[in-house]
């Protein structure tokens, strides 16, 4: 069979692509507690995290340059592709549809493995990136070593399958996967027993089984998903994230296979694998031709509205979230792996948990990146350390999961999560954690002022002019994650541009900052849309600052549903908006607006003596575009009744 190399130049027509390809949807955001904490050693862990945060010298300022070389380094790039070295299959087949479209499937046995007298249950996986490329983000012999047959399936439309994708997730992908699921089942090698499984783009069809009320379907995991693909990591905060878009722009002009079209002797080089009975492409060129009608990521660039047209569809059709229903009805069993730093995975898998009150669920929220192979705590110092647990005892605790499940124990719900900064995991059965209250602080010069004092506050204002060359953390920030590339903010007093700051109080004791803050930020600006980016900060003693999670919006989709309070934001937590055209409100300049950012949830350890600090600015440059001709102008008002307000989800810190 013609070898498929993902990283062939045919599969990348940028640099750096293929990288991409193989670890975005790949491996999971995660984390890696299994029930409980003892994952990670708290002692070893909390002493790391001491040394990294003591002031002094030792604190080593990064060049980008220097990170550049650090992350392309052989030791951190395996860390962060923990299942590269992926395995053959031992078999793969064309698997007729209900309709008869021919999906392309491949099976990763045990050892030993035989027909007539094996039965084994089975972990299901929707390929979008191709099964060459999923194998390799898959704890492949985890499963294969727990006693199960792995089959991954490029979707239809997509890799070697025929038929086509006119949208996202369709209702013929849909049905095929319940047609899948009964195809497995059915096999004599089978025990009846299906477990689904996705990492990033394939945890939404993961999510897409979840809902399918399929047969057999007992179990799930989901690593590095999106509840809400548009605010998760396509238009967070209904801002175009042109990453993202680029590379569902090339993944789908790549599943077109259009230089094997034009020169069969090339097909081999595409990087997609054929099925192993396809010697001379044959099969593999009339897949391509179905391919024609596929949708193409290019559109996703002229999307300003969630509701606006992509293909045949909407983007709302790949929202697991517009399925709530069909998931609570089904109720499988699932185990979500997320992180406080990669993209929205956290918020995501933390509305997952709150959408679905009935339906058995463990969510585990670490700091690492996609992949869950490295580190992301922004307290730590030293850049790209391996993930604490690391990759495999994180992919560990997923098979446990589902071996659990198929011998039938009863599941329960908690969230697990790690306390950036304080390098120790806890555990909760609801969320928010019990003991958390909401602190709110009033914006007043250059300060957040709480308590009875702020009631005194006079109204007052602060300017600012966008700086376009403000920036988060370039390539290696929250939202780069989503690409697998590390992440690493360093100290921010060395951050690009100038931001509007405002510092809290030194804190009087150890506090942890737990949950989603959220900014009601009175504001008037001189054009009629723009961008705001919210940052929470931690500022050290002896100066240093860190990054701890951040909030942004475009300003047309400022409108909130339900009733707002006078003040203009809702005072109740969370933020409902629909980022449909009909709620699009374009700005009147020098009208003041109450404008809403939820910031992304987290979890942090707030020392004593250290102060919050709230960093807004108009840019992020280098990670989202400028919508403006040319920078705003802007004019908080602080102070007084209806100044800006700060509130952070809060409680006394413990292990």
């Amino acid at each position: 069979m013609p070898s498929a190399n993902p990283r062939s130049p045919l599969t990348r027509p940028r640099a750096g692509t293929a990288l991409a390809l193989t670890l975005l949807l790949s491996i999971g955001c995660g984390t890696a507690t299994s029930e409980d904490s003892a994952a990670l050693d708290p002692a070893q862990g909390a002493s790391t995290v001491e040394t990294l945060r003591q002031p002094g010298p030792g604190a080593h300022q990064y060049t980008e340059s220097e990170l550049e070389a650090l992350a392309g380094s052989p030791e951190v790039k395996s860390l962060n592709a923990p299942f590269e070295a992926a395995p053959p299959a031992d078999r793969s087949i064309y698997v007729p549809m209900s309709d008869g479209v021919r999906r392309a499937v491949n099976l990763y046995l045990p050892a030993g493995f035989d027909d007539a007298t094996s039965r084994a249950p089975v972990l299901y996986i929707d390929a979008w990136y191709g099964r060459g490329v999923e194998v390799t983000a898959t704890a492949v012999e985890l499963y294969r070593a727990a006693g199960f047959v792995v089959a991954i399936a490029d979707l239809r439309g997509m890799g070697a399958s025929f038929g086509a994708q006119p949208t996202f997730v369709t209702a013929e992908i849909r049905r095929d996967q319940k047609d899948l699921i009964a195809w497995f089942r059915a096999q004599s090698w089978s025990n009846g027993q299906v477990a689904a499984e996705g990492n990033s783009i394939s945890s939404t069809y993961a999510e897409a089984m979840n809902a399918s009320g399929a047969p057999g379907l007992q179990a799930a995991i989901v690593r590095a998903s999106d509840f809400d693909q548009y605010t998760g990591n396509v238009f967070p905060g209904g801002i175009p994230n042109p990453r993202m878009i680029g590379l569902v722009t090339e993944v789908t002009e790549w599943m077109l296979g259009t230089p094997c079209l034009q020169d069969q002797s090339v097909c081999g080089q595409l990087g997609i694998e054929p099925v192993a009975s396809d010697t001379d492409f044959s099969l593999f060129q009339a897949a391509m031709r179905d391919h024609q009608t596929n949708f193409r990521g290019g559109d996703l660039g002229s999307l300003m509205y969630k509701d606006d047209a992509v293909g045949s569809g909407t983007i709302r059709d790949m929202n697991p979230g517009e399925h709530v229903a069909e998931m609570r009805q089904a109720a499988v069993p699932a185990r979500v792996s997320a992180s406080w730093l990669d993209g929205t995975t956290a918020h995501s898998a933390l509305a997952r948990f709150q959408a679905l009150p009935e339906v058995p669920m463990e969510i585990a929220i670490g700091a690492t990146t996609h992949s869950g192979g490295l580190d992301a705590d922004p307290f730590s110092r030293t850049p790209f350390q391996a993930a604490r647990p690391g990759a495999p005892q994180q992919y560990a605790a997923d098979v446990e999961f589902v071996r659990r499940v198929l011998a039938g124990e009863t599941i329960g719900r908690s969230v697990s999560y790690y306390v950036l900064g304080a390098g120790v995991w806890k555990r909760t059965a609801a969320w928010p954690p019990a003991g958390a209250s909401v602190q709110t602080l009033r914006l007043s010069r250059d300060q957040l002022v709480e308590g009875a004092v702020s009631d005194r506050l006079r109204a007052g204002e602060r300017s600012y002019q966008v700086d376009p060359t403000a920036a988060s953390g370039g390539r290696f920030d929250r939202w780069a994650s989503q690409q697998n590339f590390p992440i690493f903010y360093g100290d921010r007093r060395t951050a690009p541009g100038q931001r509007l700051s405002f510092d809290g109080a030194p804190a009087a004791r150890d506090t942890e900052l737990v949950g989603a803050a959220e900014l009601c930020l009175a504001m008037r600006t001189d054009r009629t849309d723009g961008t705001v980016f919210a940052y929470l900060e931690d500022v050290a003693p002896d100066g240093r600052v860190t990054y701890l999670t951040e909030g942004e919006l475009r300003l047309l989709h400022r409108k909130i549903q339900g009733s707002p309070a006078p003040s203009g934001c809702d005072p109740a937590p969370g933020t409902d908006r629909t980022f449909d055209r009909a709620d699009g409100q374009a700005v009147t300049p020098g009208q003041t607006m109450r404008v809403e950012i939820p910031l992304q949830p987290t979890a942090a350890l707030i020392r004593r003596g250290h102060r919050i600090r709230l960093s807004l600015a108009g840019a992020d440059a280098g990670t989202f575009p400028s919508l403006t001709a040319a920078p705003e102008n802007w004019v908080i008002s602080t102070g007084g009744a209806h100044g800006s307000t700060l509130t952070l989800p809060v409680r006394p810190w413990s292990r």
